[in-house]
């Protein structure tokens, strides 16, 4: 029977990232929200280098030992590769978004471009923006060596920094949204699913990692994050 850890300090990561990322929610998001309602190049770059440290983030939380000594895996790798490409098809559009492809390429005239420049302009740049979001399935979806032991600081603030950098790409992806939905309720359900859908895997893989299921700290850490996506959500489409 597995042995499960203490309850305090199984909860205590993503107990800290989700109170970071509820006071980011009032402190960061409106003027966040405001500033990427305006496609640029800044503002591509600020999802790029947010994109970097969510990577980074997950990669952390794979290099933890789990605790039960398993092989800490929450699914198979194919549902994995599934999840980091949906992941990264929603990360470059955001991408091309602030970029202005979509509004761009509505009056590009292909003739003026010649061959050359049209295979360019459609092919090569969606293709580096998506070959850069990529990036997510390496790190989500292929062996990683667990070598941070549980039980010592260094586990913990790997757990805890890492859950805090998908909550900053929940933050700016949340941030992005906010500047292409409505304001109507009912997109309110598909925002929460999408969300989830999208940031759920960096929570289950740590869970797995630690407290495990079932067990209450497990059901705990999974209900910190349903309720931080649904504040989210709600955010989008009343802030």
């Amino acid at each position: 029977m597995r042995n499960q850890p203490a309850f305090l300090p199984s909860i205590l990561p993503p107990l800290l990232a989700d109170a970071a990322g509820l006071v980011a929610m009032f402190v960061a998001f409106p003027p966040l929200a405001e500033q990427l309602s305006e496609p640029g190049g800044i503002n591509a770059l600020l999802l790029s280098g947010g994109f970097i440290a969510f990577c980074i983030g997950v990669f952390w939380l794979r290099r933890l030992r789990p605790v039960d000594g398993g092989d800490g895996e929450w699914a198979t790798r194919n549902w994995r590769v599934a999840l980091a490409v949906l992941f990264a098809l929603v990360m470059s559009l955001a991408i091309a978004w602030q970029l202005g492809f979509f509004r761009s390429g509505l009056q590009v005239d292909t003739r003026d471009l010649g061959e050359g420049g049209s295979a360019s302009y459609f092919v090569f740049g969606p293709g580096a923006w998506l070959g850069f979001s990529a990036l997510y399935v390496l790190v989500l979806a292929f062996t990683v060596q667990p070598s941070l032991e549980p039980g010592g600081g260094r586990w913990a603030t790997a757990a805890t920094l890492g859950l805090l950098a998908a909550n900053t790409m929940l933050l700016l992806l949340s941030a992005q949204a906010r500047a292409l939905a409505g304001e109507s309720a009912v997109w309110l359900p598909l925002l929460f699913a999408g969300l989830l859908l999208l940031f759920l895997p960096p929570r289950l893989l740590y869970i797995a990692r630690g407290p495990g299921f079932p067990s209450p700290a497990g059901y705990v850490t999974l209900g910190l994050l349903l309720m931080l996506v649904g504040a989210y959500a709600l955010a989008i489409i009343t802030a």
